[in-house]
């Protein structure tokens, strides 16, 4: 193929057989120019054309993951990469499901507080063409008074992609063609095994019977619902796991109350501008105000005006800048979640008219047109809210009655009904994976979200973090029918908040697999749990799925060998590594355009940006499990000094990775870390790694555990750091002191918790003269016994959530105090803790405990502790306390 070609491009929405006929589309981005010939061949079949191509790498879905596989694999060399996409309109949140308010990895700290480690990868090149646009059009990169970091309208998001993949289409590597349904997916048999192997895919036109036919020696599956998995037999999951499926703490353990149908739910989200002209949307056919009366989320109109603008003309930046600007404002809140599990009756009875039986299936066993069905009543419901908001809303607030009637719905789309042309899809099928990541796995080390995950996989190749987040996937109906008014919302268990992942990794395993060859999965139709999908499905995270599929892609096509033999062997997951974070410049790709391309994440560390010098070396020598780490050291601090114990320990665990590396002295002009591993990272750069052992073909590491099975298959070990107690600051139990010098031992606890020798019980109760303790208020209804951990000290706690103090009368004097707070079983975020006015912890997080010690001085005969703070929101949550007597001069 000496040139590649885009083919319906989004400024020309009437396609036939993917080429350009008429009609155009404003948009706010700067439009790159392509060529729109037709390469491959094409025969005439009466009125309709049948298109052919032949390709190494196929991309069905044009979304985000879908666009990183193939920017990703044209990067490491592959030639002939074919995308077909449904909709002119690529990049998948960012553009067709106007998710225009940026979702990205975000920690426990919770939003406003940036992103647990620094953006990187394509990510980063995608968010620096939005944010260049930005400053360009309305003169500030962050337009928006969201909650996330970057906004932007849709075509703006649009244009940078078209940015980005214009290179290689030039290269001639890649040709993308839009508006293509899936029709079958092609496949054959294997003769050595058995398995089938997906050759490619044939596709019906959206605005015909022109037919087309790409076979591939490898497919991506990046669409919405996973329909090349489906459609091609390979087994995948569904609906919400139990826990007896993947022994998930936090999974359901029945059936009955969590049916396979329940999901994520959709949104179809509402982009509205600010008009001079007041105006009401239609009343939507079937409008009923009970769905929106009682939600009770937000509280008020301008709540959502506040703080969803995705353009906020307000800013001094932008009215200096563009004068003209008008306020851009996204819908899409727990009002306008669609929920999946029971459909309404109208609905259901649609789809039973299709086909008996439809209503009752999950969303991703139905056929597109039974799915539009769903999507076209999300639309509805969605403009209903706003009809909801300009009419009654108005009313029930005069003087913000003005607000939402000034609000339009914008044009940018060029659809009849001006909203996107998709849902905002949170979850797909999941597909059987030679490894299903799951949630054990994800959490943090002792289930601290601020610490690297349990299991680090060998086979990482990307990063990740977010809370395990369900919106509400019930719908309850407000009638005893199910034809009438309905809102959304939770089911126990499935919600959002705390806990979080810890600082995760993507298993190349979860991408492969197990019973297809030739077959790789992206977007949201991976091998993961339905928890773990609910935590890896941001815009971000979703293109660091894809640039991992582009890059297996090409070390299978670069070698001739089969996907499932990668993550199994070390060589070519290096090739991989190598790939994502350094990948070499292609001669046919323009140099200026391969000097911007940023390196892609293998580890999380939270202090190293991508443009850092050190940044390569230190992933590569992450990945190759050479650095000295433990699961609490998130930072690398590349500029601090290099101690000597440091340098040597990464030399010895070089000299068991790399057997055959020299022994060479380092300069001594090496000062920092940072420095060192340069220096280091180029001494193993050319040396073979020691290949992962395998013990047996379905084990192996001999742990009884078979492979599919196992988190960590070459490590015989449940966690990533079984060399790593929890610490003596973070378990819990009390520290042994001298009984001579202990005044007090108290266990926070409920009053039937049994007595423990050595310690008083605490339950809450006022100050009491004769035992001479308490609290200055009755908290005796704030306590909890989790019993999963077995011990009464560190199960038990009371708690607050506004602040609360607790005395002992003690002799003045001097003492140590030792205290705990946390939960055995849930992380709990934002706590604080004084003594003697001292504070101690300060909005902290904690999953499971933190331990304190703290010397003060009593002059008031009391010793006081402080827990919350006043007005608190959120738990401090207080297990017990030690009061130690220091001898005088101590």
């Amino acid at each position: 193929m000496a040139k590649g070609s885009w083919h319906g491009r989004v400024e020309f929405p009437l396609l036939i057989a993917g080429l350009v006929l008429a009609g155009s589309l404003a948009r706010t981005g700067p439009v790159p120019s392509y060529s729109t010939n037709m390469e491959g061949s094409a025969r005439q079949e009466s009125s309709s054309q049948v298109l052919s191509h032949e390709a190494d790498l196929l991309i069905v879905g044009g979304t985000e993951s879908g666009l990183a596989a193939a920017i990703q694999a044209a990067r490491m060399g592959v030639e002939r990469i074919v995308v077909v996409s449904d909709t002119p309109w690529l990049g998948g949140q960012f553009t067709a499901e106007s998710l225009v308010a940026i979702d990205e990895n975000r920690g426990p700290e919770g939003y406003g507080h940036g992103v647990p480690f620094p953006r990187h990868g394509l990510f980063l090149e995608l968010i620096d063409r939005i944010e260049a646009t930005n400053l360009e059009q309305l003169g500030k990169a962050r337009p928006g008074n969201t909650r996330v970091i970057t906004t932007c309208r849709p075509g703006v998001a649009l244009a940078a992609w078209e940015q980005l993949l214009e290179p290689y289409i030039e290269s001639g590597q890649l040709t993308i063609l839009t508006s293509w349904h899936l029709d079958q997916v092609l496949t054959a048999r294997d003769h050595d095994n058995g398995l089938a192997r997906v050759t490619g895919a044939s596709f019906v036109h959206a605005a015909g019977d022109d037919r087309l036919r790409v076979e591939a020696t490898i497919t991506i599956d990046a669409s919405d619902w996973g329909d090349v998995v489906r459609e091609s037999g390979t087994p995948f999951m569904f609906g919400p796991d139990l826990r007896s499926d993947f022994g998930e703490p936090l999974a359901p353990t029945d059936r009955e109350s969590y049916p396979l149908t329940d999901m994520n739910p959709i949104t179809q989200c509402v982009l509205l501008e600010w008009s001079e002209e007041a105006s009401v949307v239609a009343e939507p056919d079937g409008y009923d105000a009970r769905c929106y009366r009682d939600h009770g989320y937000p509280d008020e109109p301008r709540w959502i005006y506040e703080s969803r603008r995705i353009v906020d003309s307000t800013d001094p930046a932008i009215r200096a800048h563009t004068p003209d600007a008008a306020d851009v404002v996204l819908l899409c809140f727990p009002t306008f979640d669609y929920p999946l599990d029971v459909l309404p009756g109208r609905v259901a009875a649609r789809l039973e008219q299709m086909a008996p039986g439809t209503s009752q299936k999950n969303i991703v066993l139905m056929s597109r047109e039974q799915r539009q069905t769903i999507f076209d009543d999300a639309k509805r419901h969605a403009l209903g809210f706003l009809y909801f908001m300009q009419t009654e809303g108005a009313a029930r607030f005069p003087e913000q009655a003005e607000l939402f009637r000034h609000l339009r719905l914008v044009d940018d789309f060029g659809t009849a009904d001006h909203l996107p042309p998709k849902p905002y899809i949170r979850e797909s099928l999941r597909t059987r994976t030679l490894y299903v990541m799951r949630q054990q796995d994800t959490t943090g080390f002792r289930n601290r979200s601020t610490s690297f995950a349990q299991a680090m996989y060998h086979d990482g190749i990307g990063c990740w973090q977010f809370e395990y987040d369900f919106h509400p996937t019930r719908r309850e109906f407000l009638t005893e029918d199910e034809q009438g008014p309905w809102r959304a919302a939770f089911r126990p268990g499935r919600t959002w908040g705390p806990p979080y992942a810890g600082r995760s990794l993507l298993a190349a395993r979860a991408l492969i697999p197990r019973d297809t060859r030739g077959l790789l999965v992206a977007q949201k139709n991976l091998g993961y749990t339905s928890l773990v999908s609910s935590a890896l499905r941001l815009h971000d995270q979703s293109m660091m799925v894809g640039q991992g599929a582009g890059a297996i892609a090409a070390v299978a096509l670069n070698n001739g060998i089969e996907l499932d033999v990668i993550p199994g062997e070390k060589r070519w997951m290096r090739e991989i590594w190598i790939g994502l974070v350094n990948p070499p410049r292609q001669p046919r790709v323009d140099e200026a355009d391969s000097a911007s391309w940023q390196p892609a994440m293998l580890w999380p560390f939270d202090d190293l940006e991508p443009e850092h010098e050190a940044f390569r070396a230190v992933q590569l020598l992450a990945a190759h499990r050479v650095l000295p780490v433990s699961p609490w050291e998130t930072s690398f601090a590349a500029d601090d000094m290099a101690s000597d114990a440091w340098r040597d320990e990464m030399m010895r665990r070089a000299s068991t990775e790399f057997p055959h590396v020299p022994a060479i002295k380092p300069p001594d002009s090496l000062t920092t870390r940072g420095e060192f591993a340069i220096w280091y990272w180029d001494q193993l750069r050319e040396q073979v790694p020691r290949p992962w052992i395998r013990r047996s073909d379905d084990d192996a590491d001999l742990d009884g555990i078979p492979d599919g099975d196992d988190a960590l298959p070459f490590e015989n070990a449940s966690t990533s750091w079984e060399a790593f107690g929890p610490g003596e600051n973070f378990d819990g139990r009390p520290p042994t002191l001298p009984v001579d010098r202990t005044v007090a031992a108290i266990n926070f606890a409920g009053p039937a918790t049994r007595d423990l020798d050595g310690w008083s019980l605490d339950s809450g109760r006022l100050f009491d003269e004769e035992t001479g303790r308490g609290w200055l208020r009755d908290i005796q209804a704030n306590h909890r016994d989790r019993q999963s951990l077995g011990d009464p000290l560190a199960d038990t706690f009371l708690f607050t959530r506004t602040h609360d103090v607790f005395e002992i009368a003690v002799d003045n004097g001097d003492y140590r105090v030792h205290l705990c707070i946390g939960d055995s079983q849930y992380e709990q975020t934002g706590q604080n803790l004084t003594v003697e006015n001292q504070s101690i912890a300060r909005d902290v997080t904690t999953v499971e405990f933190e331990e304190y010690s703290a010397e003060v001085s009593v002059t008031d005969g009391r010793l006081t502790v402080g827990i919350g703070l006043p007005g608190g929101t959120t738990n401090t949550c207080l297990n017990w306390l030690i009061v130690e007597r220091l001898p005088s001069g101590e």
